[in-house]
């Protein structure tokens, strides 16, 4: 299985049940993993702070267990993680959004946990989430990137060159969450310049136009068992997905597989490209977590990811080429999500024809005619759904969907893990006999250019 190590023994086949846990129940991906999971053989737990959630209702769950939110009580999320993972018997934790950080970074020393838990040593996951190191990887393997500057002190932002589009992004940010599209002359929006620090470091990186592309990997020792990719084309807002269509692009999973083989990886990775009018193909984020890439698989019978992530050694039989890929004909939709949402293309009639299309002919990632609960409590999920936003003074579902597991550290938080970046960053200089940068992070500079 996917943690560091495996209670599967060779020889024991691919058939060998595991009973695994889910971080969290609320998202639909955690829904679609559950079932792809049970279908399997495997019996699925979830822990979650949400009390009511889409996996709660699943038949594909065995049982739902509550925990305190990680963003406000880390401690007491990981205590009760870890007493379910004891009481439970618990052979693989499968990460699925941000609580992976918490996870991770709090459970470093605890083998009870990290041996199980399905994600790379903390200090390579980290780097990965990190924009400025993650880009300092990129330019270690030769793979192309945006150009790319560190910014965290007025003198950074001053030797900007500020008449090109540039796109401002903390280090530790996700998806655009305070991501700042810089127009060329324009001056920087005060609001930025005074949440840049030492204790929050920005990337400013050259703003570049073109097919935007998402990709889902589950790898295992620097091989890719499972792969995705799917075009950014329906979105809920500017950024999140809601609906998903496979293709294939093979110059897309060959720069997968250079970064994975490179660095070893195991795990999940999720990475956003972007393919510009001129050839060059840029990956512009790294997420080593779950996305909705997942949602791909489940066409598949059995699902492939029923076996990467609990049989990696052998996931599958000899004749099997890897990675694995979802048909090019697959399609999935969020409706809730389609319905308020926006398409890129959907400014005129035809792009709203289209949008149209999707809605109408794709099949939902919620309704299963053999799991019709979660799809059926969906009007009163939303009423509590409205209910926590009203209590939190949170102004959107999809915020408070993230509120209560997103990893966001205080300043000795943030130097703790750029100081284990930089350890990573050094120990590859040492092995790769290569500078990246890797003091940059805790020592602080000029502008460096990508």
């Amino acid at each position: 299985m996917l943690g560091k190590k495996s209670k599967v023994q060779p020889g024991t086949g691919p058939t060998q049940s595991l009973r695994i846990l889910l971080t969290n129940g609320r998202f639909p991906v955690s829904l679609d993993l559950a079932r792809q999971l049970s279908a399997a053989g495997h019996t699925v737990y979830v822990l979650d702070p949400m009390k009511r959630h889409v996996c709660k209702f699943s038949k594909a769950v065995k049982q739902s267990f509550h925990a305190p939110a990680p963003h406000i009580d880390a401690e007491g999320y990981i205590s009760e993680l870890r007493k379910h993972v004891s009481e439970l018997n618990i052979d693989l934790i499968i990460p699925l959004h941000e609580e992976i950080f918490h996870i991770a970074l709090r459970c470093r020393n605890m083998p009870e946990i990290t041996d199980k838990l399905c994600a790379p040593p903390v200090e390579m996951l980290m780097a990965l989430h990190n924009k400025w190191s993650f880009n300092c990887l990129q330019r270690a393997f030769n793979l192309d990137a945006p150009e790319t500057w560190l910014v965290s002190t007025s003198a950074d932002i001053k030797s900007l060159d500020l008449s090109q589009e540039l796109a401002f992004k903390p280090c530790f940010g996700r998806a655009k969450s305070n991501l700042h599209h810089h127009k060329p002359g324009k001056p920087l929006p005060q609001s930025l310049t005074d949440s840049i620090s030492s204790a929050q470091k920005y990337v400013a990186q050259v703003w570049h136009n073109g097919a935007q592309y998402c990709t889902y990997a589950v790898a295992h020792k620097g091989t890719v068992i499972c792969f995705a990719i799917y075009p950014v084309q329906d979105t809920l807002d500017g950024s999140s997905c809601v609906y998903f269509e496979s293709i294939h692009h093979d110059k897309i999973q060959s720069y997968t597989q250079t970064l994975v083989e490179k660095l070893n990886f195991s795990g999940q990775m999720a990475l956003d490209f972007i393919e510009t009018d001129d050839g060059r193909l840029l990956a512009i984020e790294c997420n080593p977590r779950a996305t909705s890439g997942i949602h791909l698989f489940s066409a598949e019978r059995p699902s492939p990811l029923g076996q990467a992530f609990t049989h990696p050694d052998h996931p599958f039989s000899q004749n099997t080429t890897l990675p694995v890929l979802p048909s090019p004909t697959t399609k999935r939709q969020l409706v809730p999500g389609m319905l308020m949402g926006k398409s890129e293309h959907n400014v005129n009639f035809h792009g709203f024809r289209r949008h149209f299309k999707h809605l109408v002919t794709t099949r939902d990632v919620l309704f299963s005619s053999k799991d019709v609960a979660p799809s059926f409590m969906q009007p009163f999920l939303v009423m509590s759904y409205y209910e926590i936003c009203r209590e939190r003074k949170i102004d959107s579902i999809g915020e408070m969907f993230q509120w209560d597991l997103v990893w966001e550290p205080d300043e000795a938080g943030v130097k703790e893990v750029e100081e284990l970046v930089e350890g990573y960053l050094k120990q590859f200089e040492r092995e790769a006999g290569k500078d990246v940068g890797a003091g940059e992070l805790t020592e602080g500079s000029e502008a460096i250019k990508a």
